[in-house]
């Protein structure tokens, strides 16, 4: 009895070539879809820890002086210049999305008279600190230090060292969505977070915002 045998047919080379062609074509779409949000996220990243150790500068600050924060300095040193006596780096003054950083300008820093970092701190508007510099700021007497600001992203070019939300200029000395539709920022409790800016408000850079029980 004679068997059927069963014919297989081989890939030719042209064949095997072009499979593998369009396995690289869709391999190079999904890498470049994949490739800028993963660079975004890391970016996102490194920002968010910047601010982290931005916060961290300010409480050893306050540690060291009776649980003061840096205040609102106009004839003193400006908090870069202070946040790097404590934290011995210039690196996290400068942020991944800040494309006139002090870095690229070729800047100081640690100016005491323009701010050519990436980064805005709170100017404490609310208890007076835009007129008087002599205003002090307890950690320890912060009421919701969760949803208090201490920093946050600085809008590139701008030279402004403190969020002084009584001048009006909030919404362009500060850079809403630094990455995509929002920005990190540092709290009073020392949490970093990613806040969208359609959920941004001036009150989380109020120390006692209007309506509250505090």
């Amino acid at each position: 009895m004679l068997m059927n045998r069963r014919c297989f047919r081989a890939f030719t080379l042209i064949e095997l070539l072009t499979a593998i062609a369009i396995l690289a074509i869709l391999a190079a779409l999904v890498l470049s879809v994949a490739l800028p949000a993963l660079r975004e996220r890391s970016r996102l990243a490194t920002s968010t820890n910047n601010l982290r150790q931005i916060g961290a500068g300010f409480f050893l600050y306050a540690a060291d002086n009776d649980n003061r924060l840096p205040g609102h300095a106009k004839t003193s040193d400006k908090w870069p210049r202070i946040v790097h006596d404590y934290v011995g780096s210039t690196k996290i003054l400068a942020d991944p999305s800040d494309t006139e950083s002090f870095v690229i300008r070729q800047r100081d820093p640690l100016s005491n008279a323009s701010n050519y970092t990436s980064y805005i701190m709170n100017g404490y508007n609310d208890l007076g600190a835009l007129q008087d510099e002599t205003v002090e700021i307890r950690l320890n007497a912060i009421p919701r230090p969760s949803q208090v600001i201490l920093a946050g992203v600085l809008s590139p070019g701008r030279q402004h060292f403190y969020m002084d939300a009584q001048d009006g200029d909030q919404d362009s000395v500060l850079n809403k969505s630094a990455y995509r539709d929002g920005s990190p920022y540092v709290f009073a409790d020392g949490s970093a977070r990613f806040i969208r800016e359609v959920d941004h408000r001036v009150e989380l850079w109020m120390m006692h915002p209007p309506g509250s029980d505090d």
